[in-house]
Formats: structure tokens, sequence, C-alpha cells
């Protein structure tokens, strides 16, 4: 049920036969309905293309060639193609030709010969089936010679399923058909299945008495041996199952607020297990205008776009996406703070997920879809689907985000760019508490090490620093002959001198940390000691247990009842996996003799920067929803720390209080760079 599938409509005045009073509204609601994602499912406008054809102005030629191109692109796709042809038809024999702006009465050379068109389509390669609608006068004489599929390209290995709105002797009046047609697809069925098949819908159609005095025709031909599953024309607004998916706990929430914002009246029955979204749109369409009804219509319309999305990914082009990619990605996409992140999974996480992004998330002045549209990037360069790929192009198209979908691979560009360098300092040679003689660093390009030096320094806290400086001049030079700027600067330290150390405000005439991201890692992982041989493959589950698990604090808080019991805790801490990291309410006197045993426990540790200082309320909520910025954050706060009152007045509310907390956090990329000394540790060689 989640396949591709594309619709065209077709509503052809004929001024030689007399134009059709309703005609393009008509046609209108059925291409609304169909490309509606709660109903029809189908792609709208694609690229390069229109699925709406009306007016006099449609020729026989446009008929014909917007019928081929749409089979040739569902073909491309392997899509499901619906075709409604809407006007006025002519019979010559045993066939129907549709008259177009340009046809003229008793000359069938001049307009379109349906049968032939439909058998065209349907030996199309690679379409996944032909839905055709045709409401015109001796429409019944619009089935394609079947003999001739049977035996065409495919040898009859396709499907047709034909719905015609009059017998082939009788002629049809009002567009009966089409608008019966209609509201047959909006309303549902009460006792069809989760999708309504042609059969049932002719069936409705004739038990409604919209079409009195006109026969309502259907033709099958089902050749297919390898179809997905049987041709439907719409999804069933009164099944629970199809109804309730399309809305998550956001959506349903925002489309109530946005109806009661208008006119209680207007708000459906149910709209928490079954919304009907598109009579919301048509109340609120009729409602007087408003700064509330405007604000109304756009929820809906992002609905749409979150439908329309929620059948993008479900049929994504790219590597299967998992939970685990989903919500890595949201909170790598979500722009600000994440007060409630999705707590679902699977395809619940997918629904909820798009919802958020297009709801609730912050848009500091950016279009509602951007969000969105750079989660969906970002999935996209994660599971390997270019930029061009047809149906993220047709997706982006469909919601006018196309432009934004350039701009979004071009930030993941820049961010790519900016990320590719880092460069890893490492005292590892230092011993306790005393500094170290000598200082190592690596310069990585892409995780690969491009190059590497030794530094030697005075043993003191001076030295250090002066050749810090100068690992930073060395990298630098080797990132500009590259052209690539170097941001990031790891430095991993032994546990008693992260305790006393802020590198980030190492000065060499600036301060390190004012133009580069200065995160601090634990040295000892580089090469662990006898007794510590473990701590790096439990850091990895620790990493993964975070990354996989719901939302929420991802912080287990440390107060002085936990920290004044040394060996309690360690057993604590020890004792069976983590789900989540480690910190302190306050900075224990002895925080030198323990951060050993919170490092080993958890791969991020977190503590405040004086012993005076206890961790607010509000520093928790901030961690919380902003997890997915660190530990960048904590480099934003310093920065804002540095400055005057209008820089710090610049950042985001509340991240001064990073300002007062210490981090080391070794995370996912600091641990594959410790995996590069794994393979040497046996011969005690360092890699070069």
């Amino acid at each position: 049920m989640t396949g591709p599938r594309h619709a065209l409509v077709i509503g052809a005045q004929c001024p030689d036969l007399g134009l059709l009073d309703g005609l393009e509204e008509a046609a209108g609601a059925l291409h609304d309905t169909l490309t509606a994602p709660w109903a029809g499912g189908c792609e709208k406008d694609p690229p390069g293309r229109a699925s709406l054809l009306c007016g006099g102005r449609v020729t026989r030629a446009d008929v014909e060639a917007a019928v081929r191109a749409a089979a040739l692109a569902a073909g491309d796709a392997g899509a499901v193609l619906v075709v409604a042809l809407l006007g006025h038809g002519m019979a010559s024999g045993t066939g129907l030709h549709f008259m177009a702006g340009d046809s003229r009465a008793e000359s069938p050379l001049t307009a379109v010969d349906v049968g032939a068109l439909l058998a065209q389509a349907l030996d199309t390669q690679g379409l996944a089936g032909v839905i055709a609608i045709v409401d015109t006068c001796h429409a019944g004489n619009a089935v394609p010679d079947l003999k001739s599929v049977a035996n065409g390209i495919r040898q009859g290995d396709t499907r047709l399923s034909l719905l015609m709105g009059s017998g082939a002797a009788e002629e049809a009046y009002g567009l009966r058909f089409s608008r019966t047609l209609v509201k047959v697809l909006r309303e549902g069925l009460p006792s069809a299945g989760e999708t309504l098949a042609p059969e049932a819908v002719v069936e409705a159609v004739r038990g409604d008495g919209g079409t009195v005095g006109q026969t309502i025709l259907r033709t099958e031909f089902d050749g297919s041996r390898f179809a997905p599953g049987p041709l439907w024309l719409a999804r069933n607004a009164r099944h629970p199952a199809a109804a309730g998916s399309l809305l998550g706990p956001v959506g349903a929430q925002e489309l109530a607020r946005a109806v009661r914002a208008v006119d209680e009246s207007l708000l459906p029955a149910s709209v928490t297990s079954a919304p009907d979204v598109a009579k919301v749109r048509d109340g609120l369409a009729a409602a007087p205008w408003s700064p509330a009804r405007q604000w109304a219509l756009d929820v809906v319309d992002a609905l749409d776009t979150g439908a329309r999305t929620v059948g993008l990914l479900g049929s994504w082009p790219g590597t299967p996406l998992t939970s685990s990619v989903l919500r890595r990605t949201f909170t790598a996409a979500c722009p600000g703070p994440v007060e409630s992140p999705p707590a679902s999974s699977g395809t619940d996480l997918l629904r909820d997920a798009v919802e958020y992004l297009l709801l609730r998330a912050p848009l500091a002045g950016r279009r509602r879809v951007a969000p969105l549209v750079d989660f969906v990037a970002l999935l996209a360069h994660e599971t390997g689907v270019g930029p061009q790929t047809p149906e993220l192009r047709g997706w982006a198209a469909g919601i006018g985000a196309l432009i934004d979908l350039n701009d979004a691979f071009d930030r993941l560009a820049d961010r790519r760019r900016d990320m590719r360098l880092r460069l890893v300092v490492s005292l590892h040679a230092a011993v306790g508490d005393e500094w170290p003689e000598s200082l190592e660093a690596w310069l990585l390009d892409d995780g690969e090490v491009r190059d590497r030096e030794e530094f030697a320094c005075s043993p003191d806290r001076a030295g250090v620093e002066r050749q810090l400086g100068a690992a930073l001049r060395w990298a630098s030079r080797l990132a500009a002959r590259m052209d690539v700027p170097l941001r990031r600067v790891e430095v991993a330290a032994p546990a008693p001198l992260l305790v006393q150390w802020r590198p980030e405000e190492t000065d060499f005439g600036m301060r390190l940390g004012a133009e580069h991201d200065v995160v601090l890692r634990w040295s000892d992982r580089i090469r662990p000691p006898e007794h510590l041989w473990w701590i790096n493959d439990h850091a990895r589950r620790t990493l993964s247990a975070l990354e996989s698990g719901p939302g929420g604090t991802r912080l287990e808080w440390l107060g002085e009842s936990d920290t004044r019991q040394v060996r309690e805790l360690r057993e604590r801490l020890l004792g069976g996996p983590r789900t989540r990291a480690v910190a302190l309410e306050h900075r224990p006197a002895h925080l030198r003799d323990m951060l050993e045993t919170l490092l080993a426990s958890s791969p991020i540790v977190l503590w405040p920067d004086d012993e005076a200082h206890r961790v607010p309320d509000e520093a928790r909520r901030y961690l919380d929803a902003h997890w997915h910025l660190l530990p960048g954050e904590f480099c934003r706060a310093y920065r804002d720390g540095w400055g005057g009152p209008a820089d710090r007045s610049a950042g985001r509310p509340g991240r001064g209080h990073l300002a007062r907390l210490r981090t080391v956090w070794d995370d996912a990329e600091w641990l594959e760079f410790c995996r590069w000394f794994e393979q040497y540790a046996t011969d005690g060689e360092s890699p070069a």
C-alpha cells in the first residue's frame, strides 16, 4: 500500500460542443482528493509536469502528450497511475473519443482515441498499473482492446481498473459521476477495509443516488504476475487504522487547536481517533477570513506536507530506515531545544518525528518546512540517497521546497567541510598529576590520520600550553595547504589534569577556544592501563544505549550522599551496564581521586567548575532539551562568558548555566580514534 502513486486529471472544455458548467471545479475536487495523502495518496505536480490540466486551451496534443508523459514517469518510478478524463465524449463505432479544446464535432481525427491511448499506457514498462476514470458521454466505449494488451510489449503483464460514468449509448449530465466519486472517496465506506477498491467504490457510487439515469460501469484486467497488492483508489476515511495512522499526538493536538481557534463547531467528532482532515480543510475554507483561519489552514497544509513526507519515507529509496537512524537524525536536524522528543518507535516514530519538526520545532525566522527538509536531507546523506534522486526531488517539488532542499544539501556540504579536520593533542605521556615532557598531535581528515607530530615541552602548565599553541600552528598550516578550515581541537589528558585545567583558555595571543571548538577527552582511552583494559568496549555499549534510548534525561545526577561513599559508588557505577551518562550535582573536594572511576563508568562526565556551585534545575532542563547540540553548546557557552553582557545575552536563554560546568566527552569519534591504537598494543609501537 505504500508504493508510489501518480495522478493525472484532465478536465478539457470543447467550445465546439459547448462549455460544461463546473468542469474546472469538478476536476479540481477530484485532483485534490486523489493527491491528498489521507485519500488518494498520489504524487502532486512532479518535477517537469502538472498533474491537473483544465480549460478550453487544453488541446488534443496536450492530452495525448500528458498521458504519455505521466505513463513514462510512473513506469520509471514503478508507480500506479491514476488518470481521469472529464469533459465531452464522442462515440465513434465502438470507441470513445475525448474532446479537447481544438476538437470538432463529428471529427474523430481532431479528438483523443481513449481506448488506444490507455492501451499504450498499459504497455509502458515498469508501470505498476492504471486506474482510469472517465466521466463523459458514451464513457462505456472507453474500454481498450484488451486482446491487444494481452499480446503487447508486456505480454499482458499489466493491470487496469477502468471506471466509466455512463453506458456506451448514454449521455452524462452535470459531471455527476465525478462529483459522486469524490464524495465516496472523501467520506469512505464503513464496511470496507483500509483502502477502497475500485469495485467497492463503483458499488457505493451506484448506491448513492447521485448518478441517477446513468449506468456506472467497471472493467478490470489483471495479468500482472508480481503485483505487490491490489489496485485501490483511496484510503478509507472510515477505517480506524487508516485514519489513526495518519496523525500522531502532535498532529491531532495541533489540528484540534487550529479548528478551535476558528470555530468550535468545525471540529470533527473525534479528532484524535479518526480525524477527517479533508473535512476540516473544507470547513476552514468556508469560514470567514481571519488571521486565526489563515493560521489554521497553515496547520492543515503542514499536516498535508507531513503525510506526504511519511509517504516518501515509507518507500525510502536509500538503505532501510531504522528507529535508531530516525532518532539520531531527528535530534541532529532539530534546530532548537527538544522539550518532548518522540518516544515512539518504528513507523510511529517516523510519523511523530515529521509532525514535531513541522509543528513544534523552533523556526528562528525560517519557513515552516525548513527543519523537516533538513531532516530529510540529513537522512538522505546518511543512507546514500543523492540530491538528484527522483523520489526526493518529486517530494520537494510537491511541497514547494525544491530550493529549501538545495539549501539543505549545501549546508550539509559546508558542515561536512567544517567538520572534516580534527586536531588531536594528547598528554598521555603524563604520569599521575604531573605535566608531561612531550605532547603528541595528530591531524585527522575524515577520521583518517593525515599527519602526526611530537612536541617536546617543559613539564609544567606553561610549557604544555606553549606547545599546544605550536601544535595548533602546525595543524593550521597543513589545513591551509588543503584549503580546508580547522575548527575542532580535542585535548586528551589524564584524569588528574582534567580536573584542574581549562585548555580552551590557552593564550597564544588569543584564546584557543575563541575560534575553535575545544573538547576534553580522557587520554587513558588511548592506551588503557592493565586494570582498565575493558573501558573502551564498555563506553561503546553505553553510547549505544544513550543513542537508542527514548528521550528524557540522558544524565544520572549524583549528589553529596552518593559521592561521599567512594567504595559504594564505585561498586554501583561499575556493577553493570549503563544507559545514562554521569553528572555531579556538586564538585566534591576529592574529585581528583574519583574522576578515574567516573570516567571508567561513563564516556561522558559532567561536574561543576567550583566547589561552591550547585547545579540548578534550570541547567538540568537545558542539558536535557539541548542534548543533541552537545558538546558544542559548552564551547559556545564558554565563548559567551568571555564576552561582555551583549555577547552573553546573544546566546540561547539558559546557555550561561553551561559556562560553570566542565565535561569530558568521549564520543564515538574519540573511541574510533582510540581503536586505531589497539592493533599496536601488543608490540608497544605507536601508530604514525
